[in-house]
């Protein structure tokens, strides 16, 4: 399986979600793991028949070792697109209640245990707006937010590794792309009134939304004031650019790219505690800044072509997770 979920809730308990309906959660530090896959009986049906369906959960975020919300991405018309949570230590697994008719989701982030957001793309990407699902109860019931600012204008989010929505010191931050504009980052005090700041990165002017691989992936804040943005293009044999590293100083009113180029990575992480350290990944390396993103350096290239996401905790260690079940400490 691969792994784009990634949910580090201390240096012992750690939960990881990707393809084929898997979750996984050790509580020794990595050690050893438990396969909590989701068993589920969800079909979709066509003019052939009616099918299993196979779910890919892009984010998890987990609160306990008990507790966790999982996301499964893909085509809501052929019912993969779906919320599911435990209580129990992944147990037993119950499908969360959300609207019908759902759109791709992308990703999940918390302001607390009880309250979360989960971006999913627009139903119109031209003319209509990113949608965002709302939560007060943990995950076990969405309902969708009225908002205003959050205009599409053409572009997506990347469900690259859950981390393309985020909550920080009082706001919420989303990341957007796909399309010949630059990407945007909305910010957003409430989650319903929003304001977008243009990046530096552009899309392919020769593509459609959709085949785009151009745009900013993942948002991180360090506090209400410091936040990095990265991306790039997924697609192979693609430069590294200047232009896929961001990063602002004033909660993301602006922003600027950085002075070291880095090929395409799909998650960021600051590393708390430590003011001006952060860890960026992606399936081709994995760079640490020094400076709050104005510089990288690479990481080693033991496991170059594995990682999709990472999260970094307290106490300076990194959890990173990807391709063919690759998990690993920074």
């Amino acid at each position: 399986a691969g792994f784009r979920g990634l949910s580090v809730v201390s240096d012992r308990i750690v939960w990881v979600s990707g393809t084929n309906n898997s979750v996984y959660r050790t509580t020794d530090g990595g050690t050893s793991w438990s396969d909590l896959t989701i068993t589920h009986k969800e079909t979709f049906t066509n003019a052939t028949g009616t099918y299993p369906v196979i779910l890919d959960f892009r984010d998890i975020e987990a609160f306990s070792a008990q507790v966790a919300v999982a996301m499964a991405a893909g085509d809501g018309s052929l019912n993969q697109t779906s919320v599911w949570y435990t209580e129990d230590g992944g147990k037993r697994w119950r499908k969360s209640r959300t609207p019908k008719n759902p759109i791709f989701y992308d990703s999940l982030a918390w302001e607390n245990k009880h309250h979360g957001l989960l971006l999913q793309d627009p139903a119109n990407a031209t003319d209509g707006s990113m949608g965002l699902l709302e939560t007060h109860d943990g995950g076990k019931s969405w309902r969708e937010v009225t908002t205003t600012g959050l205009e599409a204008q053409g572009q997506a989010a990347f469900a690259a590794s859950g981390t393309c929505i985020a909550f920080v010191a009082g706001r919420w931050y989303i990341v957007t792309g796909g399309s010949p504009n630059p990407s945007r980052v909305f910010r957003s005090s409430n989650g319903r009134s929003w304001k977008d700041a243009n990046t530096s990165l552009v899309g392919d002017p020769n593509v459609e939304l959709g085949y785009s691989g151009y745009g900013m992936n993942s948002v991180a804040f360090r506090d209400s004031r410091n936040g990095l943005v990265v991306g790039g293009s997924f697609s192979t044999g693609v430069p590294a650019s200047k232009n896929n590293v961001a990063y602002t100083r004033n909660g993301g009113v602006t922003w600027t790219s950085s002075n070291s180029a880095l090929e395409y990575r799909s998650a960021v992480s600051w590393l708390p505690g430590k003011s001006k350290l952060a860890v960026a990944g992606g399936q081709t390396g994995t760079n640490l800044t020094r400076d709050g993103g104005v510089t990288w350096e690479g990481l080693t290239d033991e496991h170059r072509n594995e990682f999709f996401a990472v999260q970094c905790i307290k106490g300076g260690v990194c959890w990173a997770s990807g391709r063919k079940g690759a998990v690993g400490r920074i």
